[in-house]
């Protein structure tokens, strides 16, 4: 579904191609644009509303999903109905500089 109305801000959060960093959930991404984006945006010619059917079927394809609000994995439909879709990522972005950030173990 692709927001048509260009005019009315719409919340990137509740779209498929915005994706969230594992460790810094203020910065976001739009995956299509890959741009870091902010919140509210003007309308978005990409946009495209993420929804259930679809975090179900990409949970059903890859094995997981996992909610940056509480920082918790998600591997069954019963535990994604308890997150708000908004924070459940479909894919992240990738980040090559993680493993430098990473604390070390002794």
């Amino acid at each position: 579904m692709r927001n048509l109305d260009l005019e009315k801000p719409i919340n990137c959060c509740e779209c498929s191609h915005y994706s969230i960093h594992p460790s810094y959930p203020y910065l976001v991404i739009c995956l299509m644009k890959d741009q870091l984006i902010s919140q509210p945006r003007e309308g978005c010619e990409d946009y495209v509303e993420k929804n259930w059917k679809k975090l179900v079927e990409v949970l059903s394809e890859k094995g997981f999903l996992y909610c940056v609000e509480c920082n918790k994995p998600i591997y069954t439909i019963e535990e994604l109905t308890k997150h708000k879709k908004e924070f459940i990522p479909i894919e992240f972005f990738h980040d090559d500089v993680a493993s430098e950030e990473a604390l070390a173990a002794d």
